[in-house]
């Protein structure tokens, strides 16, 4: 469902262009539904949890298995635990030119002040003022080296003439002096995040279906960066997922985050560790606490080296790992029955030769 078809006419448009926020409204939602009416691809069955899932075995005659356990009779959180909190995605804009900054930052400014419709109109000005700057700079690189070809041709024609040797043309175009020159359009990672950043001013507003529609298609983005932004998308769907009670959903989406960023970062990157915790506050609601201390405690772990004791996240996560703490684990040990083993025929003594007796 998140593969694009060719005869869909909503799979060409493209973000640039737009200028109002009922525009992209209207393209994330034609975009939904001619994929079918799926935002999220989930295969069937394989993310809930399975009869073989959690099971460690120590060895052949004991076995710890894990099942969720409830607090309660009912099945339901007791409202002394709490809620766990999950920790968001660091955003950090690309370098971009004047004025494509200030507006970025402008639109910034506008999503902390709960203007959202003002934050979604100026990302998209800034994506359109960085795409028609890229536009003229690849034109105007066209032009200089169409002028440099005309003028070498020129050149070399006189030369031919009087016999001497072809001057050295002054009028050289040099891309390394202007970088807009050397793409033709907005590169993947910039709209990556653009997607990002405009779902995240829609799950602001609470409007989390936009949102998510916003994230799908960073992810397909993100699928052709094939890098650590990769991850970002995957992780932004998983927390729209969560706050919707979606936790064994949200769950599969922060596991494939984390599976991308432990190739990409390692183990104790300050990303990986976010994503440490986001997966044990699914765990927690799940009822798998065993699974929840231990990547709370990862976590804990790559927070308390990266950002110390007194860091705000570190603080959230700790508070996490106490949380965890006063619940009971949900293993049990069982041994398997054991079985006869059969006597070897050398201990029952039945291939030993009998000697013949006789005097010493």
């Amino acid at each position: 469902p998140l593969e694009p078809k060719p005869t869909y006419p909503a799979m060409d448009w493209k973000l640039t262009g737009m200028t109002k926020e009922s525009q992209l409204r209207e393209f994330l939602i034609a975009r939904r539904l001619q994929r079918g009416m799926s935002l999220v691809a989930v295969t069937p069955k394989t993310h809930l949890l399975g009869d073989a899932e959690g099971t460690v075995s120590n060895g052949l005659a004991a076995q710890r298995n894990y099942t969720p356990v409830p607090e309660r009779s009912d099945g339901k959180r007791s409202v002394t635990l709490g809620m766990p909190s999950i920790v968001r995605e660091q955003l950090f804009a690309p370098e971009a030119p004047y004025p494509v900054g200030p507006l970025m930052e402008t639109a910034l400014i506008h999503h902390n002040a709960a203007r959202y419709k003002a934050a979604v109109e100026t990302y998209l000005q800034a994506l359109n003022t960085w795409h028609s700057m890229i536009v003229e700079a690849t034109d105007a690189t066209k032009r200089a080296e169409a002028m440099q070809r005309t003028m070498s041709s020129s050149s070399k024609k006189k030369a031919d003439d009087s016999g001497a040797e072809t001057p050295s043309s002054p009028l050289s175009p040099r891309r390394e002096d202007n970088e807009l020159g050397m793409q033709d359009e907005i590169d993947d990672v910039q709209l990556l995040f653009f997607f990002i950043s405009l779902g995240g001013v829609y799950e602001s507003a609470g409007l989390d279906e936009l949102a998510l529609a916003c994230y799908t298609e960073g992810r397909i983005v993100g699928d052709i960066v094939k890098g650590a932004e990769q991850a970002l998308a995957y992780s932004a769907m998983g927390n729209v997922l969560f706050h919707l009670g979606q936790h064994t959903v949200a769950l599969s989406f922060f596991q494939a985050a984390l599976k991308i960023r432990e190739t990409a970062l390692g183990e104790r990157h300050m990303d990986t560790g976010l994503l440490y915790n986001n997966i044990g506050s699914c765990f927690d609601l799940l009822n798998r606490v065993t699974e929840a201390t231990e990547s709370y405690g990862k976590a804990c772990d790559v927070f308390q080296f990266e950002y110390g004791l007194t860091h705000p996240r570190t603080a959230t996560v700790m508070r996490n790992l106490a949380r965890i703490k006063q619940r009971r684990f949900d293993f049990h040990v069982s041994f398997a029955p054991r079985h006869p083993t059969p006597c070897p025929a050398k201990l029952l003594g039945g291939d030993k030769k009998k000697g013949k007796k006789g005097k010493k």
